[in-house]
């Protein structure tokens, strides 16, 4: 005798005669397993979809499932600024000036200067943390991937794209200068003065060389790929190579940053490695300024090191070392210097927003900024020559709007660049794949800030504006944003940690 619901040919199994109470499968995440059902882990979201009706207008389409990212405290935004740039400002107000005297410079940063760079810094944070108002609360709790893969695809080819126009019309102009083999091959071989004599030839073509602007947004969305993938792209190792060509070739390690820590943070913040093993993911600052330690040395070994070793008898490491120093506490000093040169005088606010004077046409239409008649970039290589040294040339950051805007709108501007990365970070925290890849490409500039605002840089525009529209897709294609229960976002976010 066969019975309901069993194959034919089979026995029934000898089951007890009470029935035992089934027991719900717990939630838990893609990589566990539970002892009461094997089937692939489904989010809440997805198995209501999946299984249920409902009658929630908010469940009327499936999104992807979450994301677990993994966030280390060094990854706050506050966190950098105050333990890389406040620690750096006190170590300038702390130096002697002797200390200076063997850069060739005075010291001009004091206790003012270092007040007002504290209540910038204070601007700065304040406005990160506002931030978290800034967000709706009923959107607080979304944490499922916003980043779908052909919009991924392609941002990824039409950005790449455009990369390679750029430095394929940029070669050809070379070219066309004078820039052949035995030039680079020199700049190997470290002759004196091939650096210099190579950069007039690959010097920047307006309108050509801002194609290439947008590399670091490529790699963080090709970082981004490979987490999905597991694809190398072809785009993705072009502009690492090409920042890497920029750093020893042209003498620009700041290109080869915009392209490493952008796709090094996708890469950690996804990685399932790193959440298994906190204490490197913890260690990553350490790692990372070693990093920037060698990355220095190699690009000093190739420049000003060729000079420095047939003039002195100093090693390379103790050199290297202390001209790696002078590189940021210079630059407090010289943003100390340039806020006593202009505050009190009228004078244009270029080296608060240089891409907007740096336009394509803007001196055309409005005339070129002038300082006494100067050029910005000449007036400053004067004034550095006159009370500094033109070979530490950064101009600094948190004075110059202050001199530039009063101290009112000097904190106003920090302010809102705070908050603007702060809603950016929290984005990201929440779950957000496109803020990720956004907050990714903007990091540089919190290391960046004791140099100079990264983000106000003609060199960033194309960037930000393409972030701009980047991100605003994300928001207007948003077809059915998930508001989940206080429930449901506790057990979620649980998996996270």
């Amino acid at each position: 005798m066969l019975h309901d619901g069993e194959p034919n040919g089979r026995h029934p199994l000898n089951r007890p005669s009470h029935s035992a109470p089934r027991r719900p499968a717990h939630l838990l995440p893609p990589e566990s397993s539970s002892t009461y059902d094997h089937r692939p882990y489904v989010s809440p979201r997805r198995a209501i979809l999946d299984g249920e009706s409902c009658s929630d207008s908010r469940c009327a389409s499936p999104e992807p499932a979450p994301r677990h990212a993994t966030w280390a405290f060094w990854l706050e935004p506050r966190f950098i600024v105050i333990a890389f740039s406040g620690v750096l400002a006190l170590c300038t107000l702390l130096y002697p000036a002797s200390r200076f005297d063997n850069w060739s410079t005075s010291k001009y940063f004091h206790t003012p200067e270092f007040t007002l760079t504290v209540a910038a810094i204070v601007a700065l944070c304040l406005g990160m943390t506002l931030a978290t108002h800034v967000t709706p609360a009923s959107r607080a709790g979304r944490v499922e991937s916003d980043a779908e893969p052909h919009v991924i695809e392609g941002w990824y080819h039409a950005l790449g794209l455009i990369v390679v126009l750029g430095y394929v019309s940029w070669a050809v102009i070379a070219t066309a200068r004078g820039a052949t083999l035995e030039l680079f091959l020199a700049v190997i071989h470290r002759d004196m003065g091939a650096i210099s004599f190579l950069k007039q030839r690959l010097a920047p073509v307006s309108g050509v060389t801002t194609l290439t602007q947008v590399s670091c947004i490529v790699s963080a969305l090709g970082a981004y790929r490979y987490t999905t993938t597991r694809k190398i792209g072809k785009l993705w190792c072009f502009v690492l190579l090409t920042g890497m060509f920029r750093a020893l070739f042209y003498a620009e390690r700041l290109a080869l940053m915009e392209v490493v820590i952008p796709a090094v943070l996708v890469l950690i913040v996804t990685s399932h490695f790193m959440r298994n093993h906190r204490l490197l993911m913890n260690l990553i600052p350490v790692i990372g300024l070693a990093f920037l330690v060698i990355v220095f040395s190699a690009s000093e070994y190739f420049r000003s090191w060729i000079f420095y070793s047939q003039s002195g008898d100093t090693s390379f490491v103790p050199w290297v070392l202390d001209r790696l120093l002078a590189y940021y506490t210079t630059s407090f000093n010289n943003n100390a210097l340039f806020y006593s040169q202009v505050t009190g005088s009228p004078h244009p606010i270029y080296f608060t927003i240089p891409f907007v004077f740096d336009f394509p046409g803007f001196s055309s239409i409005f005339g070129a900024p002038s300082f006494g008649g100067l050029l910005p970039e000449d007036w400053w290589f004067s004034t550095l020559s006159w009370y500094a040294t033109p070979e530490f040339n950064n101009s600094g950051s948190y004075l110059t709007p202050i001199a530039d805007l009063g101290l009112i709108g000097g904190l106003t501007f920090w302010l809102i660049l705070g908050i603007s990365l702060g809603y950016v970070y929290r984005r990201a925290r929440e779950g957000s794949d496109v803020a990720l890849i956004a907050y990714s490409t903007l990091f540089l500039g919190l290391l960046e800030l004791p140099r100079f605002t990264y983000w106000t840089l003609g060199r960033f525009f194309p960037a930000a504006v393409a972030l701009i529209f980047f991100m605003g897709h994300s928001m207007t294609h948003d077809h059915s944003p998930v508001h989940k229960t206080s429930h449901q976002r506790h057990e979620l976010r649980g998996f996270s940690r």
